[in-house]
């Protein structure tokens, strides 16, 4: 929404007194520091956190639960060895894989099913494509080899989204572990760059896909949920800390700068303190969803 420059030139605006107008921003600048420095710590905390699970997921999807197995070379350079008594497969052997037909301006803030696009948030839109089990991938922007959703149940889903759905050999849980851990290697060494573009329809066909017997792929899958559930809730209570440290920082600056608050006394007894660089303060393990979208032709696999 733009703002008119009428109405904004002929607002009025509270004007301390210049040593006021110090004090404030002494004040201001003092608690901005503090409470940066709080919210970078708990996103390294976050940080570790995450490392720690994907390390315990990639090890569980990879290798087994059983430390002692015999291992095999599997023929793919990025996954080594793994147990010999599991198999390798192409993707398009295991599920079908498929692209949405929707934008992200088809989403409603309250509709009625879930609307999956390029980002780790799930929209709402009021229409559905597919009924049943599928895990859902960013195919471009920001989210590629980063963005994974596994979901059982009506959804819609953007233009560059893949769906891998209708699945053989493989469990549909396992497969969303397996893919959210492996697949940036894939395409990575396909890209042959640092970051990747975009996800074509076949390398996703021909990634190369672990199959372990399914008992043994519904007791990793138990595992992975068992091991890693604490985590999920100690990053989930330090993202609401997160949340409520930035919430106190713009309830402090309107009150301070508008004069519910005093702070001239506490101003003068700050300590001064050294300027410390910027740092990058977007919320770590969230991906962007890009606003702009093009038309693109659905792609299809099925055999």
């Amino acid at each position: 929404q733009n703002v008119d420059y009428a109405k904004l030139s002929r607002s009025t605006l509270p004007l301390p007194p210049p040593d006021e107008q110090r004090a404030i921003v002494r004040f201001l600048d003092y608690a901005d520091r503090k409470i940066r420095k709080y919210i970078r710590a708990k996103q390294k905390l976050i940080k570790l956190l995450e490392e720690q699970k994907q390390a315990i997921i990639h090890q569980a999807v990879t290798r087994g639960l059983d430390p002692g197995v015999r291992l095999k070379p599997s023929g793919v350079a990025w996954l080594g060895n793994m147990p010999a008594h599991w198999d390798v497969s192409r993707t398009k052997w295991l599920a079908r894989i498929k692209t949405g037909a929707r934008d992200t301006v088809d989403r409603i803030d309250d509709g009625a099913y879930p609307f999956f696009v390029r980002s780790q948030t799930v929209e709402r839109i009021n229409t559905f494509s597919f009924d049943g089990e599928a895990v859902l991938t960013a195919g471009d922007g920001a989210g590629v080899a980063k963005v994974f959703h596994y979901f059982n149940g009506k959804f819609d889903y953007h233009q560059r989204v893949y769906r891998f759905s209708h699945f053989r050999r493989v469990l549909g849980p396992f497969f969303f572990h397996y893919l959210k851990s492996t697949l940036r290697f894939e395409a990575l060494d396909a890209s042959a760059k640092s970051t990747v573009d975009s996800l074509r329809l076949p390398l996703l066909q021909n990634f190369p896909t672990v199959v372990p017997p399914i008992d043994e792929q519904r007791a990793i899958v138990r595992t992975i949920e068992i091991e890693t559930s604490g985590m999920d809730v100690a990053m989930s209570r330090i993202r609401h800390e997160v949340v409520l440290l930035r919430e106190l920082r713009t309830r402090l600056i309107a009150d301070v700068v508008t004069g519910r608050l005093d702070v001239r006394e506490a101003a003068a007894a700050l300590p001064e303190v050294p300027e410390e660089p910027d740092e990058d303060m977007e919320e770590i393990g969230e991906a962007s969803d890009e606003d702009v979208d093009e038309p693109a032709a659905a792609e299809e696999f099925e055999e």
